[in-house]
């Protein structure tokens, strides 16, 4: 049975935010990477079968208002505390693709009791010592898009999520949603917050890597062995990093697994988190 989704607009820290929900189970916050909130994918359909799916737009991203407080990663950590806090989410699973795994990663290593289980997919956050973290601000959003993945003839969401030849960015929501907005302005504000979150040190956080070992909860590492954005070996330095985790590393798949080896990914994630 199809699992049904809404889109909410919830209040936290006096900012107004575009959240997806659906679904039934224990809950499962999904948090996403630099292009927004990708919608209602089959991934997260799938979830939503086995958990209550939580897909929130970070501040500044999306439909979601853009507070002037928030100028990095550590304000964002400290807006999804809050987030946490105001919906009940404590010792919840939780998901983060890209800098959401980073913002995952900055969670567990101030707060290493917060959630249940972690996922980090295909995670910025630490610096590779071999080959550099591709700087997506110097590219168009459509060579970004075409960098995700390995093949986009082997990715069926690829067009409908990245095919906006006005704004081929992650922008278009599932649901049709762009508010009051035009698919270029959404794409232009999130191209604008992830470069104030990420650009002083480019996507990293050189304390990240010092302060994982305090984690205590169990993390799952996925990553697409043909990730053309974050080198490979950053998944390896999580996994060195984060004593109680797992690696996973997924072949012919890029950027984006959810998206490009859905199966396999989904596999994985239930395969944990039950």
């Amino acid at each position: 049975m199809a699992a049904d989704f809404t889109l909410e607009n919830i209040t936290i820290c006096n900012t107004q935010i575009e959240m997806l929900k659906g679904g039934s189970g224990d809950p499962l916050l999904i948090l996403h990477g630099t292009d927004g909130s990708l919608g209602w994918l089959k991934y997260a359909q799938e979830l939503a079968e086995e958990f209550t799916v939580y897909i929130p737009s970070h501040p500044g991203f999306g439909n979601s208002e853009k507070p002037e407080w928030i100028q990095s990663m550590t304000d964002l950590t400290f807006f999804y505390s809050w987030l946490i806090e105001e919906l009940q989410l404590e010792n919840c699973n939780v998901m983060g693709f890209s800098i959401g795994g980073w913002l995952t990663a900055e969670l567990l290593s101030v707060s290493p009791n917060l959630f249940n289980k972690a996922i980090l997919v295909d995670s910025a956050g630490i610096k590779p010592q071999n080959k550099d973290i591709v700087d997506i601000f110097l590219l168009t959003p459509q060579q970004v898009a075409e960098l995700m993945v390995k093949n986009v003839n082997n990715v069926p969401e690829f067009e409908k999520v990245f095919g906006d030849s006005e704004a081929p960015s992650g922008t278009y929501y599932i649901t049709g949603s762009t508010g009051n907005f035009n698919p270029q302005y959404i794409a232009d504000k999130n191209r604008e917050t992830a470069v104030r979150l990420c650009w002083k040190p480019y996507m990293f956080d050189p304390k990240l890597q010092h302060t994982l070992n305090r984690v205590n909860k169990p993390v799952q590492i996925i990553w697409g062995a043909n990730d053309a954005l974050i080198p490979l070996e950053c998944a390896q330095m999580f996994h060195s990093s984060i004593p109680n985790s797992q690696l996973n590393i997924i072949d012919d798949c890029g950027h984006l697994p959810q998206m490009e080896q859905t199966d396999k990914f989904i596999k994985i994630v239930n395969d944990f988190l039950k």
